[in-house]
């Protein structure tokens, strides 16, 4: 009788892969050891096990704005005015400190409040988070990643927590098959299904970007990875996700890398796509992509972006589009643009502020008419007109400083720009009551990265100009070298691309 076969046998490959791995793991010991820092996720574990025992919440008003951040959350109260600010980091050149503050801001009394609800989440940046009126208010929180002061350790989460607004207390909602540990990823409430999508995860030693879909049913409290049909966005982190109603979203931009021999290159995106749950019914969803019109955004991540649920529209502000790449830094543009998307048609468009618009010039004679055969696109462009309740604006035609340019040599004046969020990438941005609020983010000066704490704030119906709630004080000493700094999307973490992806 022969011997049966062991289905447990372990092949030489694997146990080589395996000793590398733990001799990896034993000298990454031994150097945190030197340096007098614990292990990460030992450090992630005992925090949870501190917030676990907090018996209950404690509330403090705040003298003022929080500290400056960026990869935070920002998210539209379910059911009062106000803002959810959860999370976060702030890097000063040195150290990276991250937070897992819970914090509320009101916009009619312009303060600031702690809640310190127990059973809180561990601290973390580059998460996700959404708020639902359901149970009378839910914040639901997922993935991010927590980063040693040092820098030198990483660790991603892949849990998924509730935070019930109206008891004050945190819960960890465990639930089999949901997505792998990342950050930089997106999330989305479409009706009562949080839907995740892309993001990365990097272990110091390889970097992977996702392009799946996953969606938690919040009623069955169950995760389930979507397949849908079409070609869909390439795998990627910091991009743009919002609803579209209660079965669609739209995804633009991002950034990734891609591996061409031993070389990897940066790739900052700028398609569009629409993911649509089937019309019959069936379960299925599929991906088509979308055109988004002459006044899309160029390549470009990071950027902050909100949706007014009243006109199903989607406004993006600011990012990063990368300019140069050498073998030791990616140098990026940031922007301070405004931008509409119209989550219906799929079409971009240019947001002019009545204090961008040029003032009323003397009459000029008329200009001589176009050449029989000029083709009228190429004359004028369509200029689409809104009316939002109190206020008309019109969408379309160039941008802002593509008109300045253009009219250059004109005499007439323009009106003074009004102050408002310099540019920058990584900000937190919110949509509550057709008011429009940017906190936070990274602004680049002399190749240093500084976090800001500054807020603004505009109405989406008068579109008049932005207001300063929380003013930017003078920026803080960077104790950092200039050689540190890694500018665009490639600033990160590591060495490629953990800061950069996490927002």
């Amino acid at each position: 009788m022969g011997k049966k076969k062991n289905k447990n046998k372990i092949s030489g490959a694997v146990k080589t892969a395996a000793k590398t791995e733990k001799k990896l793991a034993n000298k990454l010991k031994k150097e945190l050891a030197n340096m007098g820092e614990e292990d990460i996720a030992q450090v992630v574990a005992q925090i949870e096990l501190e917030e676990a025992k907090r018996s209950a919440a404690k509330e403090k008003n705040l003298p003022g704005p929080p500290s400056p951040r960026a990869y935070a959350s920002v998210t539209p109260h379910p059911t009062n005015n106000e803002l959810i600010i959860f999370g976060g980091e702030y890097h000063d050149g040195q150290k990276t400190y991250v937070y897992n503050e819970l914090l509320f801001f009101n916009p009619t009394s312009n303060t600031w409040r702690r809640v310190k609800a127990p059973g809180a989440p561990p601290p973390r940046s580059g998460h996700q988070a959404v708020a639902t009126p359901a149970n009378k208010g839910e914040l639901w929180v997922f993935g991010g990643e927590f980063t040693s002061l040092s820098e030198t350790q990483f660790y991603h989460y892949k849990d998924l927590w509730c935070y019930s607004l109206s008891e004050n207390k945190w819960e960890k909602v465990v639930a089999a098959n949901g997505p792998s540990a990342r950050s930089g990823h997106r999330m989305v409430l479409l009706g009562r299904r949080l839907v995740v999508f892309g993001g990365y995860t990097d272990d110091g030693r390889e970097c992977r970007y996702f392009d799946d879909v996953y969606s938690f049913c919040l009623d069955s409290r169950t995760w389930s990875r979507l397949a849908p049909s079409g070609r869909g966005p390439s795998p990627r982190s910091a991009c743009v996700m919002v609803p579209a109603g209660n079965d669609e979203l739209i995804v633009y931009g991002g950034f990734s890398r891609a591996r061409e021999g031993r070389q990897e290159r940066a790739l900052t995106h700028s398609d569009l796509f629409r993911l649509s749950a089937r019309a019959d019914g069936g379960g299925g969803w599929a991906w088509r992509a979308l055109p988004g019109g002459p006044l899309a955004p160029p390549p470009r991540a990071q950027l902050a972006a909100a949706v007014n649920t009243h006109s199903s529209r989607a406004y993006v502000f600011g990012g990063v589009t990368d300019v140069e790449e050498t073998e030791e830094e990616l140098v990026g543009e940031m922007s301070d643009d405004l931008r509409m998307l119209d989550l219906e048609a799929g079409k971009w468009h240019s947001v002019t502020l009545r204090t961008q618009q040029p003032a009323r010039a003397p009459a000029a004679a008329p200009a001589p008419a176009p050449a029989a055969n000029a083709d009228a696109d190429a004359v004028q462009e369509a200029v689409t007109v809104v009316t939002d309740e109190v206020f008309t604006m019109k969408l379309g035609g160039a941008a802002p400083a593509a008109a300045a340019a253009a009219g250059a040599g004109d005499a007439a004046p323009t009106r003074r720009v009004a102050p408002g969020p310099c540019p920058r990438m990584s900000a937190m941005m919110a949509v509550q009551r057709s008011v429009l609020y940017v906190y936070g983010g990274i602004l680049e000066k002399d190749e240093k990265q500084f976090y800001l704490s500054d807020m603004y704030s505009l109405d989406l119906h008068k579109l008049s100009e932005w207001k300063t709630l929380v003013p930017q004080p003078p920026l803080p000493e960077w104790l950092g070298s200039d050689s540190d700094t890694q500018s665009g999307s490639d600033s990160d973490q590591d060495d490629s691309d953990t800061q950069s992806d996490q927002d």
